[in-house]
């Protein structure tokens, strides 16, 4: 306790010994710090779209053609999964790219398109003035910061839509497989129908037997019955792969911000001057105990 209380007040007796050297500097840092900043740093404002993945099944053909209420119940939002397919597309090099080519961010932030790195760059101040997280409450938000308060609502919202439009191309690709598969059994039963339509007129020409005929003329209603079912499944499948419909429920949508988000100019320089106290206090310890040192020897 008693050394801990000499090693106190000798630190005390340190900085009243260099505190012009202390204070003269810390000053400087702060006056620097809140100049530089004030005029070097530039404003960015955060813009930010929130919302829900829709559950996939929605637009599944059995739950849009369901007979019976209540046959199969399903959640309207979307699982942990769709969280994670929305996040995994916000983020990839494709939709960022898009974005920058779009809104012709090169330009936008100085940088000057023939330059080599240029465009990484340009990719680089991008992704940190960019975010796509999942809040606490399960919802997506998309953020963005930039000088233009007005661009960078609208590239949140149109970011937003993008990714819709991303995720609804996924959803519906492999439905776009079995709509080909329908569409070809449907040629298939409309040419065998045809066919057997020919013999049954070509049969009552030539004055066949009626029950020969009869049969055909069974067989042809049946397999008009199952042309028919199968156009009916073809027709429900083309309209749960119809792109009118959202992936995505927007509970908010970006604005043009009121007032800056960032830089704090505030933190920056009571950090800087914080930081530069304890350089300059650490200093003045390193060089009492080097004389020290120096006279001993």
């Amino acid at each position: 306790m008693s050394q801990s209380k000499n090693d106190m007040i000798e630190l005390i007796r340190i900085a009243l010994k260099w505190r012009k050297a202390i204070i003269i500097t810390t000053l400087i840092a702060a006056i620097g710090t809140a100049a530089v900043s004030w005029f070097f740093m530039p404003n960015y404002y955060k813009s930010s779209v929130n919302f829900y993945p829709s559950n996939p099944i929605m637009t599944d053909r059995q739950v849009l053609y369901s007979t019976t209420v209540g046959e199969i119940e399903i959640d309207y939002f979307g699982s942990a999964g769709d969280v994670d397919r929305i996040l995994t597309l916000a983020n990839t090099s494709s939709l960022i790219d898009y974005i920058i080519n779009k809104y012709k961010l090169m330009e936008h932030y100085g940088y000057d398109s023939t330059k080599t790195l240029a465009r990484y760059k340009t990719k680089k101040k991008f992704v940190k003035n960019y975010k796509a997280v999942e809040t606490e409450y399960g919802a997506i938000e998309i953020s963005i910061w930039d000088k233009d308060k007005e661009l960078a609502a609208e590239m949140a919202n149109h970011i937003a839509f993008t990714i819709d439009n991303h995720n609804k191309s996924m959803i519906t690709r492999d439905k776009n497989v079995v709509i080909e598969t329908f569409q070809e059994e449907v040629a298939l039963k409309e040419a065998f129908n045809d066919s057997l339509a020919t013999a049954i007129e070509d049969a009552t020409a030539k004055g066949m037997r009626k029950e020969l005929i009869s049969q055909m003329e069974a067989r042809l209603t049946a397999s008009t019955d199952d042309l028919n079912k199968s156009r009916r499944l073809l027709e429900q499948y083309q309209t749960s792969a119809s792109q009118n419909f959202s992936t995505i429920h927007v509970t908010e949508e970006a604005y043009p911000a009121i007032r800056k988000d960032k830089p704090v100019r505030s933190l920056i320089v009571i950090g800087a001057t914080g930081g530069t106290f304890i350089f300059m206090l650490l200093l003045a310890v390193i060089a009492e105990n080097y004389r020290k040192i120096k006279d001993q020897l």
